[in-house]
């Protein structure tokens, strides 16, 4: 049950109603890069430069295993951190999850799909699966509305959305341009440990697109079924 750092966090949210919501966004520890690193080095070379396994060999199918592995080993380890939130909740305020809500949404994978009548494998980099109906969470950042979605099937997009704002400023231009004092001022309304103030201007709103528009912009990929503002935010620094 390990958060990380950089993007990773957990949330505490507020929708119209005001009931209480938890996100989590954390992968596989590292475990993805190192499977990537070493599929890598037994991968053929293409004409395009970028290094394959055909899934059909054995190669291919170690890759495709070792894969489903770390998206598993990212759902258990997002599963140990809320249970952990939730033990905190019960004891300080007697609260507990309503689990039937639960929405696991991985935005790093490949899967074979049907598209256009072929089977093909698609591999989804910082994208959100969108089947018509499939549940997905995009947030914002940490100082900005997160949403729930559902799919609306959209093939020329094969079934896709993006899964969050995406950075405006690189972490090296944010830390050069933001401040503690803008952090803090971006931050009104939220709590946030202001101790690591410094460490995450890196992650401060205005590194951040502005997820309003990046919503409106997919709008045609996906359709909202609930807006939440954060209210509490933690962040491995």
């Amino acid at each position: 049950g390990t958060l990380g750092r950089g993007n990773h966090f957990v949330e505490l949210q507020s929708d119209h109603d005001d009931r209480l919501w938890l996100m989590i966004h954390s992968g596989s520890r590292a475990m993805g890069q190192t499977i990537t690193g070493h599929h890598l080095a037994r991968s053929r070379p293409s004409a395009t430069g970028l290094g394959f396994l055909e899934a059909a060999t054995d190669e291919g199918a170690a890759y495709l295993s070792d894969q489903d592995w770390a998206l598993q080993y990212a759902m258990q380890n997002r599963l140990v951190m809320a249970r952990a939130v939730e033990s905190i909740l019960q004891t300080l305020f007697a609260a507990s999850f309503d689990w039937s809500t639960l929405i696991h949404s991985h935005h790093n994978h490949v899967r074979r799909e049907r598209h256009a009548a072929e089977q093909l494998w698609v591999h989804r980099k910082g994208a959100l699966p969108a089947s018509e109906n499939e549940a997905g969470v995009i947030p914002g950042s940490m100082g900005t509305r997160s949403y729930h979605v559902e799919g609306r099937g959209v093939a020329a997009a094969l079934r896709s959305s993006s899964h969050g704002a995406g950075r405006s400023r690189d972490r090296r231009h944010a830390r050069q341009t933001i401040s503690r004092c803008e952090l803090r001022q971006q931050m009104q309304g939220v709590w946030f440990d202001q101790r690591q103030s410094d460490d995450l201007r890196d992650e401060a709103p205005a590194a951040y697109k502005d997820i309003g528009r990046v919503m409106r912009a997919q709008r045609k990929l996906t359709r909202i079924t609930r807006e939440l503002r954060p209210v509490l935010v933690y962040k491995g620094v």
